[in-house]
């Protein structure tokens, strides 16, 4: 930056002493240049005229300083300005003396040289051309910002003949300065007036200037500029690819075709036919093609073949409407490939899958990206994030989360809970929504568990739970073991008296649910242990709580109500109510879910006859529901809306309201989530079964 700044200062040695002649630091591509002082402009009243002594005293001063280095002669003409103050020659002393200084490298003073004479002698003939030292010195100084100023204030008074070197020097300013418009319409003046290489290497400057605008700059600059602008090419371009961005294809389509057409042999040409045909393939569309996205190969294999399951039931039957298959191998990478290859070559109206979350994200970003309507069987929060055309029809934590509390406490009335869950995200993420959810409904929270996923023995952390692990802190303990010293003074019987009384102590509970975000293999685990220390969670059978009053002696016995997720339905051996099944210790347990095959809802029935009639032998789960329902609105808009075009069918997907799904009555939701009633199930005698609206109405569930 120094060697450009001072690139013409062994010129200012040859200009000292020449009032006629300009100063000008040189740009880059003609260095030396000396171009000839702009004519003096007409002051508005004659400044005072040197006298004859004074006149004379500068020649020799001017002459003496010609000899000495820069510095020393800029000294003698600054003492000289000093001795004849308010004289004309202490002006022209004060403008050498400054071009000297920074011919020495030392614009502060130059700068302050020039300033005295531009304050004291208002109306010097050459004050634009001192003005120009002045923008020199402060391009030195590293205050591009004010030399920029000055430059553009003096440039339209400038002469034809100085104005490419004046020119590049702003440039030079507004690039250092960081101002990236002004750079670029400096460079693009520099342009305008250089020829060959000159020219040819503003305009790449001016190119790279371009790529740093922002939108709203580049729309500015390319109003203001004339038509056949050097630089139009660059920026028509830039905006073109904005308009990409911002997946206006008509617009980044209409400035294509104007960079094209109007610069065919130009640099951007062929970039912008590019944009042309890519634009012309993301707005090609076939109304009938479904597309889907799902792994075919790999870890995750099943999943898809379930999706295409579910799809395949939603489409039988469909007249003209076409299925397409894309496999993502359950990768990201993947995910982008086939959601490309199902808008771009196949033309799909709309595409269903990204079901894993390592493809979620970038299944959800391209499809935006490609303004493809695109529904998520993943169960990843955020995923509809990315943007309008995203979509998601899949249970999430946050649904189940905010289902269970406003079933405890909305219709339950219940308020204070206790949570056991494992540290993975399927638990921590149940976990810390359902905490949420109820600090939102004024709960509180009066115990919290976390363990491995691996853990095999609960006991201890039941024990933390119910307040049995540290019976000293317990004042209902201190007591009786106070009595059992009192009555007891041999060791033997009172060590006997105080494991009686460890075990018949009575648990902690003061919370009215326990909620297990956990899958079936630990609930298994964890519902015995609670039972060992007289955790009793038979909350819809009164008889046995009456019974269990008074074998336990505990006549102020309340059962707490034991709330899971999903996951429990992982394995259903979980529900066998047969003598020794563990389905005994979670009776009345409710969990919520966003499919139960064994549904009375009359969609979810439908689905599931017509499921096993397509593939025998076969249950669905909440994967193959989950993909018809998604299948089964995506034929509604084809065949019964008539829907033609992208953008139509995702304002239309986004309208959806009271769809009859087998998930539930879906309503699209304004983060084009799903907003449905979940589907709560419950164990009875018989056996797991679904919860009927009375039961979620009333104050508690039936059927003990």
């Amino acid at each position: 930056m120094r060697a450009r700044r001072m690139l013409a200062v062994p010129l200012l040695l040859l200009l000292v002493g020449c009032p006629n002649r300009a100063v000008v630091v040189n740009e880059p591509e003609r260095p030396g240049a000396v171009l000839p002082a702009p004519a003096p402009a007409r002051p508005a009243a004659a400044p005072a005229p040197a006298s004859e002594a004074a006149r004379a005293e500068l020649e020799a001063t001017r002459a003496e300083a010609r000899r000495l280095a820069p510095e020393a002669g800029a000294e003698r003409l600054l003492s000289f300005a000093h001795r004849h103050r308010g004289d004309a020659s202490a002006a022209t002393a004060l403008h050498e003396a400054g071009n000297l200084l920074l011919a020495a490298r030392r614009p502060e003073r130059a700068a302050q040289a020039i300033g005295t004479l531009l304050a004291e002698h208002p109306l010097y003939p050459r004050a634009d051309e001192a003005r120009y030292t002045l923008a020199l010195a402060d391009v030195a100084m590293g205050r591009a910002r004010d030399a920029l100023q000055t430059l553009d204030s003096i440039y339209p008074r400038l002469p034809e003949g100085w104005r490419p070197q004046a020119a590049a020097q702003a440039a030079a300013a507004a690039e250092a300065a960081g101002a990236m418009p002004e750079a670029v319409r400096w460079l693009n003046e520099v342009a305008a007036r250089g020829t060959g290489d000159a020219r040819a290497q503003a305009v790449t400057r001016a190119a790279d200037a371009v790529d740093r605008l922002a939108d709203a700059d580049v729309a500015r600059l390319r109003e203001s500029l004339p038509a056949d602008a050097p630089v139009q090419p660059a920026l028509t371009m830039k905006a073109a690819r904005i308009a990409m961005h911002l997946r206006d294809y008509p617009r980044a389509e209409q400035l294509a075709r104007e960079v094209f057409m109007r610069w065919p042999s130009g640099p951007y040409a062929r970039d912008a036919q590019g944009i042309a045909q890519r634009i012309a393939k993301l707005t090609f569309v076939r109304p009938n093609v479904v597309g889907v996205a799902v792994p075919l190969s790999g870890n995750y294999k099943r999943w898809g073949e379930a999706i295409l399951e579910g799809v395949g039931v939603a489409l039988d039957g469909a007249p003209g409407v076409r299925l397409v298959v894309r496999d993502t191998r359950g990768e990201p990478d993947g995910a982008a490939q086939a959601l490309e290859a199902l808008a771009l070559e196949e033309g799909a109206i709309m595409v269903i899958g990204g079901v894993t979350n390592a493809e979620a994200e970038r299944a959800a970003t391209t499809a935006e990206e490609l303004q493809l309507p695109f529904v998520s069987l993943s169960k990843q929060e955020g995923v509809t994030d990315a943007g309008p055309n995203v979509f998601q029809n899949m249970l999430t934590a946050s649904a189940q989360a905010r289902a269970l509390v406003d079933f405890a406490m909305g219709r339950r009335g219940m308020k204070r809970f206790a949570v056991m869950y494992p540290q993975i995200p399927y638990g921590v993420e149940l976990a810390t929504a359902f905490r949420a959810d109820v600090a939102a409904r004024g709960g509180v929270m009066r115990a919290e568990e976390a363990y491995a996923a691996d853990r095999t023995t609960f006991t201890p952390l039941v024990k933390d739970l119910v307040g049995k692990s540290h019976l000293e802190a317990r004042t209902d303990f201190q007591q009786e073991a106070r009595e059992i010293a009192e009555r007891e003074k041999d060791p033997f019987r009172r060590r006997k008296a105080m494991e009686k009384a460890r075990a018949r102590l009575a648990p902690v509970m003061d919370f009215d649910a326990i909620f297990i975000p956990d899958f079936s293999r630990n609930v298994r685990l964890i519902t015995p242990a609670l039972a060992v220390e007289d955790v009793v969670t038979q909350t819809c059978m009164p008889e046995e709580i009456a019974r269990l009053r008074r074998t336990m002696h505990r006549p102020d016995l309340r059962p707490v109500q034991l709330l899971g997720a999903n996951g429990w339905g992982a394995d259903p051996s979980l529900f066998d109510t047969s003598p020794g099944g563990a389905g005994r210790y979670v009776r009345c347990a409710i969990f919520v879910d966003g499919f139960y095959a064994g549904s009375a809802r009359p969609a979810t029935r439908a689905f599931v006859e017509a499921f096993a009639r397509k593939y025998p032998g076969q249950t669905p789960t909440i994967l193959e529901a989950s993909a018809h329902d998604a299948a089964r609105m995506a034929r509604e808009l084809i065949l019964a809306r008539k829907v033609q075009t992208r953008p139509a069918f995702r304002d239309a997907l986004a309208a959806v309201k009271g769809f009859e799904g087998a998930t539930g009555d879906i309503t699209i939701g304004p983060k084009r989530t799903p907003e449905k009633e979940l589907f709560f199930l419950t164990v009875d005698r018989d056996g797991l079964r679904e919860l009927t609206r009375e039961e979620l109405a009333g104050p508690g569930a039936g059927g003990g």
